[in-house]
């Protein structure tokens, strides 16, 4: 039996990262080089082979805070995350006494964002079908086009569910993608996002029950600083049947 204080408070399990990019090693250190595939663990490379460029994902919840958060951040070298605002408000270290306090948050017009010491970052979280655990991996981005690109997908998908988004079939997938920084063009690969609709619709049909009731993943490794799992995000019950459940990782 629980203690009546972590009763009902038990956290969705965190695989995972699942990157677009991998340390390579140059003349004095490693620097990150970006990839046109997923960079997975073990286990979906398994499912997936070694460089896949499209998975095959559910999310856990109906609420775009709990599958997709994204924030303006700004870290310290030392000090980790010291400022994290939605373009309205932030919550910034006051370096006089230490603690954070709620300010204005100005977006890209911030000083900050314009030196690059800021930046849009998403946290995408999902399962993976087909790979037999039962948890969510996190894949976090500050590309503008891809943030943009997953939120379209997650929106027009629950136009299409009435807001449904928990255990549906999509489709992530990355892209090459023109884009033109300074006047000049170069090919980028972002994220995007697709409903099945044909395993969506299927899904659809089945009548929906609450099973779970999770708190947030549980807290990533210090040293990786574009992670922020909002520890006081609460997960709420999911909508699944038992047999979409089944099918989820039998597929």
């Amino acid at each position: 039996m629980p203690i009546k204080d972590f009763e009902g408070r038990g956290r969705i399990p965190r695989l995972g990262k699942i990157r677009l990019g991998e340390k390579v090693k140059g003349s004095k250190s490693e620097y990150p080089k970006a990839t046109d595939y997923f960079v997975c663990p073990i286990e979906v490379r398994a499912v997936y082979g070694d460089k896949p460029k499209t998975l095959q994902i559910a999310f856990h919840s109906d609420n775009l805070e709990e599958v997709f958060p994204q924030y303006y951040k700004r870290y310290g070298k030392s000090t980790g995350l010291v400022c994290k605002g939605d373009g309205v408000v932030a919550n910034c270290i006051n370096p006089d006494t230490g603690e954070f306090e709620e300010i204005e948050c100005l977006g890209r017009d911030c000083d900050y964002y314009k030196k690059d010491k800021c930046k849009a970052i998403g946290n995408l979280y999902f399962m993976i079908r087909g790979v037999k655990r039962f948890g969510v991996y996190q894949l976090d981005t500050s590309s503008y086009n891809s943030i943009l690109n997953i939120n379209g997908g997650i929106e027009y998908a629950k136009k299409l569910t009435n807001g449904r988004l928990a255990t549906l079939p999509f489709i992530l997938e990355v892209r090459p993608q023109e884009v033109n920084p300074e006047g000049k063009k170069k090919t980028v690969y972002v994220l995007h996002l697709e409903a099945d609709i044909p395993k969506m619709m299927k899904a659809l049909d089945s009548k929906p029950q609450d099973i779970l009731s999770l708190d947030s993943p549980d807290k990533p490794e210090v040293v990786d600083i574009e992670e922020d799992l909002h520890e006081n995000s609460l997960i709420e019950s999911m909508p699944v049947t038992i047999d979409e459940l089944k099918d989820m990782w039998t597929k």
